[in-house]
């Protein structure tokens, strides 16, 4: 068994630059706001006695991070790609108008040349009277104006195309650099998902795994029906969720694959009671709120992988655990159907899939009761 703490130590080393660069990215990048901060739960599961289980939870915050910091350097690939693409389309439109000054320019010195020289006095010579002498005069002066303003046009626009391929080139760079960035962190997320397999295929040989796994799954039912009872003191009394019985939207698409009550564990071939369903469901795709609500938690919790827990008023509260991102905050207001996270792994020992339950109070309900039929 490798020592958590020592996975842990390879983590977070592996992870300072490359986060560093992400932190970065997600600045620039608008509306790129980061899903919850991971690392404090990473510390403290460096902070206690290891276990196979343990260590599978560490690769498990570990896949959640890469996959984060892939998808802020994907974005900020993204934005910076459309701005290249931006400034290459602005450089045609200025070589197009240069083009076009630079023609006129010539044309204009081609009937300059035909005149000959002194081509402008000649035209003041020939005046017969002090009236046509004006008046040469002020065509004179309107068209060496002309020249004058064409030339000044042209050496403008040469300017303002030679910065305009500056900054292209500089773009080009940033975007060369978050491309290897973000290929580094599509290989070290590969690497990191083999990682999490090969902890998984251990705690499916391991008996003991087995015995802690379980243990940790009742402490963190326990600890999560705390939290619940917790945010029920607090809760809004309505009734609107309480008439919503059979017609809650469904928070994901796809089929239930693991229903509500008693259930055999997949993984360690015994029974366990399952206080709500899971969603089969690929990864990133979106999950919706089944009903208005008030976001009363979102964040890391052990056990649930990233979860999302709205408070609908009247004591009852929906959870969407296993998330792969988290889209909302707490004391948001969202409505049914809204975005808030993504279809993820996290927490989970069956890949990807969303943990769906309904609660009112501590108590859990059977959620496909509540949902509407499809």
């Amino acid at each position: 068994m490798v020592p958590v703490r020592r996975l842990l130590s390879s983590v977070i080393a592996a992870l300072a630059v490359a986060f560093a660069v992400a932190d970065s990215a997600a600045q620039d990048v608008p509306g790129g706001n980061r899903a919850p901060d991971l690392r404090a739960e990473l510390d403290r599961l460096a902070s206690e006695r290891a276990t196979v289980v343990r260590d599978f939870e560490a690769a498990d915050v570990e896949l959640a991070l890469r996959r984060q910091q892939l998808q802020i350097l994907q974005r900020r690939g993204a934005a910076l790609a459309a701005d290249s693409t931006s400034r290459t389309v602005a450089i045609s439109e200025l070589e197009g108008t240069l083009n076009a000054r630079r023609e006129q320019l010539r044309r204009r010195v081609q009937v300059l040349y035909r005149v000959g020289p002194l081509s402008y006095n000649r035209l003041l010579l020939t005046a017969d009277s002090s009236q046509e002498a004006l008046i040469a005069y002020q065509i004179v002066t309107y068209l060496a104006g002309r020249d004058r303003d064409l030339v000044t046009t042209v050496r403008g626009t040469l300017a303002e195309l030679q910065d305009a391929r500056a900054s292209l080139a500089d773009t080009a760079t940033s975007l060369a650099a978050i491309e290897a960035d973000t290929a580094s962190a599509a290989t070290a997320l590969t690497a990191q998902q083999e990682v999490r397999q090969r902890l998984l295929s251990r705690i499916d040989r391991e008996a003991e795994a087995q015995r802690v796994a379980l243990a940790s799954a009742e402490r963190a039912e326990r600890e999560l029906a705390g939290t619940i009872t917790e945010l029920a003191d607090s809760t809004e009394a309505t009734a609107g969720f309480s008439a919503a019985r059979g017609q809650l939207a469904w928070p994901a698409t796809g089929a239930v694959v693991t229903g509500f009550g008693r259930q055999r564990h997949p993984i360690y071939d015994t029974y366990t009671v399952s206080r709500g369903i899971e969603i089969e469901a690929p990864l990133d795709d979106p999950v919706t709120a089944v009903h208005a609500g008030k976001v009363a938690f979102a964040d890391w919790y052990s056990g649930y992988g990233l979860l999302v827990i709205l408070d609908h008023g009247g004591n009852y509260f929906t959870l969407y655990g296993h998330l792969a991102e988290v889209a909302v905050r707490v004391n948001d207001r969202v409505d049914r159907g809204q975005l808030v996270g993504k279809v993820g792994e996290t927490g989970s020992l069956t890949g990807p899939n969303l943990y769906f339950e309904v609660r009112e109070g501590a108590d859990a309900l059977n959620p496909t009761s509540w949902l509407e039929r499809r």
